[in-house]
């Protein structure tokens, strides 16, 4: 079983590695964070925590 997550964050720099780290590995297979415009730094979080 695939598991997607979509996780809606505007501005959620500071809590996002907290909440991505708290995903169940398995069964998630897939997340997605969708930055609508950000002032923070909350896409260069995102990317980080996808790693290389």
């Amino acid at each position: 079983m695939r598991i997607s997550v979509v996780i809606p964050a505007l501005d959620e720099e500071e809590a996002l590695p907290a909440v991505l780290a708290s995903l169940p590995r398995p069964p998630v297979s897939e997340v997605v964070v969708v930055d609508n415009g950000s002032t923070d730094g909350t896409a260069a979080a995102a990317r980080a925590a996808a790693g290389p």
